[in-house]
């Protein structure tokens, strides 16, 4: 995600580091699917990642997301539109703790899937 940066930290700090995870139910671990993000927002340590008054963010699953949920899926289809929109879903809503506008400040939004990790990145299941 590229987000505009008015009103966030420029720089990392005990209250808004540069990484973070968020765990939603502790009682069903972190490898539980979908209860742990992990979100990095780069550009607090290395301003040149981004434009001038922007952030860039990652925030990602650990390896956690089933690929046999997507395993066949039509990329084109609606079934899995749906289904990315409901993974995404998950990530806005952990990083929202940290910066609840977050949406609103997205220029960028990028998201990827098990199928795009096979796809693009070669990664073997996602």
């Amino acid at each position: 995600v590229g987000l505009e940066a008015s009103g966030l930290p420029t720089s990392p700090s005990e209250t808004f580091p540069a990484q973070w995870a968020v765990v939603s139910d502790w009682e069903a671990g972190v490898d539980a699917p979908r209860n742990m993000v992990l979100v990095s927002l780069p550009s607090l340590l290395d301003p040149s990642l981004a434009p001038e008054g922007h952030h860039v963010l990652h925030a990602y699953v650990p390896a956690t997301e089933p690929y046999s949920e997507w395993e066949g899926l039509n990329r084109n289809s609606a079934e899995y539109r749906a289904k990315k929109a409901e993974a995404a879903e998950v990530l806005w809503r952990a990083v929202e703790r940290q910066i609840p506008d977050v949406r609103e400040r997205a220029t960028v939004t990028m998201v990827g899937t098990p199928l795009t990790h096979e796809r693009f990145l070669r990664r073997d299941a996602g």
